[in-house]
């Protein structure tokens, strides 16, 4: 009959918790590679998302600009919207789409207002290109700077400009910058005002 010593049964239980470490330390590994490839499937998920959805925004612009539909479908509205939410424009007590308007000195003298929101303290006038670029710009950078020659009745309200189209490139939202003019172009989920931040920032 063999004897099994107290030394016999520790260096077992050694051996037997050395084995346990090492599957728990093969099953963490095994776990933490999953949860690397999970993490890498939802981040190329996620890229792929991203792409799908400017893509699709893509789509919808070219399809919008192709339609002529930009103005009524898509950057009235979300002037509309913005002139509550972002310029505090409430009420709006008048909102116009495509106001052609003479001047009052000069009637043999008439131009076309995208849109126009008017508030008691502001009016909103907007400009929808669909191909926008540097001379367009400066085109509305004029047409702003005589407004109030088409419309003295709102002599002494803030006017705020916003240049909208699906795709804005930088110079010409840099153009727009220097005019005070805000660029209105689509983001990542909805459209939005690309130099806000620099226009807000002006004493």
């Amino acid at each position: 009959m063999s004897c099994v010593t107290i030394e016999d049964r520790v260096d077992r239980l050694d051996a037997l918790f050395g084995q346990f470490l090492s599957e728990i330390a093969v099953i963490n590994l095994h776990a933490e590679e999953r949860s690397r490839l999970a993490e890498e499937r939802m981040a190329r998920f996620e890229q792929e998302m991203r792409a799908s959805k400017r893509e699709l925004h893509k789509k919808w612009g070219d399809l919008a600009n192709k339609m002529g539909t930009i103005l009524e479908n898509i950057v009235a509205p979300i002037l509309q919207r913005l002139a509550g939410d972002y310029f505090r424009l409430n009420p709006v007590l008048n909102f116009m789409i495509r106001r052609v308007r003479r001047r009052l000195d000069c009637l043999t003298v008439e131009t076309e207002f995208d849109v126009l929101l008017v508030g008691a303290e502001a009016v909103i006038v907007g400009e929808a290109k669909s191909t926008p670029s540097i001379e367009s710009a400066d085109a509305f950078a004029d047409k702003v700077r005589a407004f109030f020659d088409f419309f003295p009745e709102y002599r002494g309200r803030r006017l705020i400009p916003v240049f909208g189209s699906w795709a804005i490139a930088e110079p010409v939202i840099g153009r727009l910058t220097q005019q005070g003019i805000y660029a209105l172009r689509m983001g990542e989920d909805t459209m939005e005002l690309a130099n806000a931040a620099q226009l807000d920032a002006r004493p």
